[in-house]
């Protein structure tokens, strides 16, 4: 599977992404478990970051079974541009305020000016996938709603 799609109902969300499984391998492994399972989850508009929709997945919301690794550095930034999906890991106890356990968040960037500066400082995430050139435009506009329109349910499935 190269390909993985982010999709919203209430924004119209419905974007595909290719995997750049090899800039980020393990990274594209956890978005394919993701996407095979077809997992959703409660998705924000960021605050600290910029034009971004942030997925946070601490451990217990992953689906049941699926693995929890520790994901290394890979094509990290903390910068990331206008149509990067970007994961992000955080080691149990690595930061104040997490739940127990792995702390997993993929970022939808849709504009410039995109910042991995956290209220605890900088982290880099791992930029892993990239929105299709020809539902970039389409994508902008839906995140801009779910920026107006608050939290949602986003769910990563095959494209």
């Amino acid at each position: 599977m190269d390909l993985v799609k982010f999709t919203e109902p209430k924004s119209g969300l419905s974007a595909r992404c290719r995997l750049l499984p090899q800039a980020a391998p393990q990274s594209c492994d956890f978005l394919r478990d993701l996407a095979t399972r077809r997992a959703s989850f409660e998705a924000l508009h960021a605050i600290w970051t910029g034009p971004e929709i942030s997925i946070p997945m601490p451990s217990a919301s992953l689906p049941e079974g699926m693995a929890q690794p520790p994901i290394p550095a890979e094509n990290a930034t903390s910068y990331p541009g206008a149509g990067d999906i970007v994961l992000a890991y955080l080691a149990p106890g690595s930061t104040q305020g997490l739940p127990p356990g792995p702390f997993y968040d993929i970022g939808i960037f849709y504009g410039a000016g995109g910042r991995l500066l956290m209220p605890f400082g900088w982290i880099q995430a791992n930029v892993c996938a990239r929105i299709l050139d020809e539902d970039l435009e389409k994508a902008v506009a839906d995140c801009r709603t779910i920026r107006r329109g608050g939290a949602c349910t986003i769910t990563v499935e095959p494209a």
